[in-house]
């Protein structure tokens, strides 16, 4: 009863987003709509179409409740808002999607909520970093990059990498703050690495705190005021390092932050002697 209930809204929906996705015109207007009412005349100087057309599609979109006229000009309405807001939602989605269709096909995405995947497009316009024959690399020299120019770091490691202690310690020393989260098998790696007096220092002087899980992590995450990168684990169960997502998008640096979030508030603390 309930898919069935689901599959009749589906077809409610699958209507109402083939009127507006049958025409460009009704989908430009709705866009143009969105910095506020307008006159057809605006929207004719805004775009290389007809007058004429642009006055049919609008009153037609009038005539479905997605605007509405007031005096002069035409304003969308709450529902036309909603649509064209979910649409291009939905566009940026589907480019993040469609864009690196290799890198979520073919590793291993458990480590995403669905209330993750549902915001993926907060990704849109991300880079896949990759390396190459000729620069093997470039994700890890990318990386690192990325950390010796941040001012503060929220990082999820699920592996034992030599060189990110190395990186850690030196942002600890330099006042920087970090907040580390790693898996349970290798919270004491990597605090030798870092050092046991640099660890105590940090967290004595609040700008670092370190955490553990006691399952397994599937992702590497990264996140500054400046960017966000994500690596995942391919569908072997190896971590794959020739390959990072990377944005320095505000909205993707968001997405990062409520998924570095809702890992921190199942980690538990490190206790010092």
């Amino acid at each position: 009863m309930e898919y069935g209930g689901k599959m009749y809204y589906f077809s409610i929906v699958g209507d109402e987003l083939k009127f507006l996705n049958n025409s460009e015109i009704r989908l430009k207007v709705l866009v143009d709509l969105l910095n506020g009412p307008l006159k057809i005349r605006d929207i004719d100087r805004r775009s290389l179409l007809s007058y004429s057309s642009i006055s049919s599609n609008i009153h037609k979109l009038c005539d479905e409740g997605y605007v509405e006229k007031i005096h002069n000009s035409f304003q969308l309405t709450n529902l036309g808002l909603i649509y064209i807001t979910v649409l291009l939602d939905f566009h940026d989605m589907i480019s993040a999607i469609s864009d690196f269709s290799d890198f979520w096909l073919d590793h291993d995405i458990s480590s995403l909520s669905v209330d993750d995947l549902n915001k993926l497009s907060s990704l849109e316009g991300s880079e896949l970093i990759r390396c190459s024959s000729m620069d093997i690399y470039r994700t890890h020299k990318e990386f690192k990059r990325l950390f010796k120019n941040s001012k503060h770091l929220k990082v999820i490691f699920p592996y034992l990498h030599p060189e990110y202690p190395k990186l850690i310690r030196r942002l600890i020393l330099k006042g920087i703050k970090v907040e580390l989260i790693v898996s349970k098998d290798i919270l004491d790696g990597f605090i030798k690495d870092i050092g046991n007096d640099v660890v105590k220092k940090g967290i004595s002087e609040g700008n670092f705190s370190i955490k553990y899980l006691n399952e397994d992590i599937k992702i590497a995450l990264a996140i500054s005021n400046e960017f966000v990168s994500v690596g995942l684990f391919k569908l072997d169960g190896t971590y794959d390092q020739n390959r990072l997502l990377l944005s320095d998008k505000e909205k993707a640096i968001i997405w990062g932050l409520n998924l570095f979030r809702s890992y921190d508030e199942h980690a538990l603390s490190l206790i010092l002697d």
